[in-house]
């Protein structure tokens, strides 16, 4: 049910920034650049820009304000975590997992839980438009939701197989990348 959610709010947002007319921006004051300047200067690494030029592969607007990039990137993350978070119900309700694989992945699903409850309120602050006069650091926010990823990634070491490690490492570098492009909006560090 989470996951069918988490997916309608995406297609929601994609379908909302599709009906926004060309280089427009839904916050005041954020600059606005094409996918290509925006991801260039987002990512530090080719593996960052490939993934970058992949999440923003339904923008159609030729520039927006980085403000729409950054929610793409969150509600990208957000889709991915549920799809991970579905393939961990799935091992769990499989039944055949050894006690010590079903509490790694139980403590998953926890971790996933967490950083869906952040990254919604990532998107619930662009969406709002006030990551510039919100208490605390949007950045912060974001490499919480960083570790919240990595924290499952840490428990799925300790199996000596894991189907989710590989998932955990995309969600991981679709969090930060979530969080590289959120940092192109003034006052995100």
């Amino acid at each position: 049910m989470a996951a069918m959610t988490a997916a309608f709010f995406f297609l929601l947002q994609l379908a909302i920034i599709s009906t926004l007319p060309p280089s427009s921006t839904a916050c005041p004051d954020v600059p606005s650049m094409t996918v290509e300047q925006a991801c260039r200067k987002a990512a530090g690494t080719l593996l960052m820009y490939d993934l970058c030029k992949d999440a923003m592969r339904d923008v159609t607007y030729p520039t927006n304000g980085v403000d729409l990039y950054a929610l793409v990137a969150a509600k990208r993350a957000l889709a991915s975590y549920a799809d991970t978070a579905h393939a961990v119900d799935a091992l769990l309700a499989g039944g055949s997992l050894p006690g010590a694989g079903r509490e790694v992945y139980e403590l998953c699903k926890e971790f996933y839980g967490e950083a869906t409850d952040t990254m919604n309120g990532v998107a619930a602050v662009l969406v709002g438009c006030r990551f510039m006069v919100m208490e605390g650091d949007l950045g912060q926010v974001y490499r919480d939701g960083v570790a919240q990823v990595e924290r499952c990634r840490d428990a799925v070491r300790s199996l000596p197989a894991s189907p989710i490690y590989a998932r955990n490492l995309v969600d991981r570098n679709i969090a930060a990348l979530a969080y590289f492009v959120g940092r192109l909006l003034a006052g995100v560090q």
